[in-house]
């Protein structure tokens, strides 16, 4: 069954400190997204952040985020990045991740990245070097099922040939994830952080940018 994407809107903020090291403190006042399908009636929610100061990519997923307990793993493959027609996918690798105990982290060995759409030739298709992320295993409330948390860091320049030239990009896994297509945008002064969703965009855009200037607006 085919269903529509909900595009979700992004703007432009400042200030934010994020570390990566498995303690996902740092993420509590961060702005987050429910992700799911409608089909589920709210059932089977999972929730994301994504964050980007320029030069990185910052990621946190909850797979259970109100310990509904549905013992969802960590979803780490089909996770899309689109700038204008042009689509790499994303693959986060965790070892042993169905081995994985409640309260016991794991880092997330490598991230790759792989194209099957860029006629614009924006991607690399490459392991990225500069990687780097956790996974948390946490037991749910009703005392049997398993869901977990993960915090990524990537470098713009490890999957974009020209980073400073994006000034927009979707972030979605609709095949597994949920219908949610998520814009972000920004430069090297502000990091991005998503405020509402249900917004449907204008057109994306693709321009020549100076790294010290941040776009002021994404719809029309």
């Amino acid at each position: 069954m085919l269903l529509p994407a909900t595009n979700t809107l992004a703007d432009v903020f400042s200030g934010y400190n994020i570390t990566i090291d498995g303690n996902f403190d740092d993420w509590t006042d961060k702005p987050k997204t429910d992700i799911y399908f409608d089909y589920n009636n709210g059932n089977v929610t999972k929730q994301a952040s994504f964050l980007s100061d320029g030069t990185y990519l910052y990621i946190y997923i909850d797979m259970d985020p109100y310990d509904k307990g549905h013992n969802y793993r960590f979803q780490g493959y089909g996770w899309n990045i689109r700038v204008g027609n042009n689509v790499t996918t994303m693959s986060f690798i965790v070892d042993n991740i169905w081995s994985l105990q409640p309260g016991k982290t794991t880092p997330i060995r490598s991230v790759w990245a792989f194209s099957n759409k860029d006629p614009d030739h924006l991607f690399k298709n490459q392991q990225l070097n500069g990687a780097s992320g956790f996974l948390t295993t946490e037991k749910s409330s009703n005392g049997w099922a398993y869901h977990d948390r993960a915090e990524i860091k990537i470098p713009l320049s490890g999957f974009l040939k020209n980073p400073d030239f994006v000034q927009s990009m979707d972030i979605y896994d609709t095949e597994n994830m949920g219908q949610q297509v998520v814009t972000i945008t920004g430069g090297s002064t502000g990091g991005v952080l998503i405020v509402v969703s249900g917004f449907v965009l204008a057109g994306l855009l693709f321009v020549t940018k100076s790294k010290k200037n941040k776009i002021k607006e994404i719809v029309s």
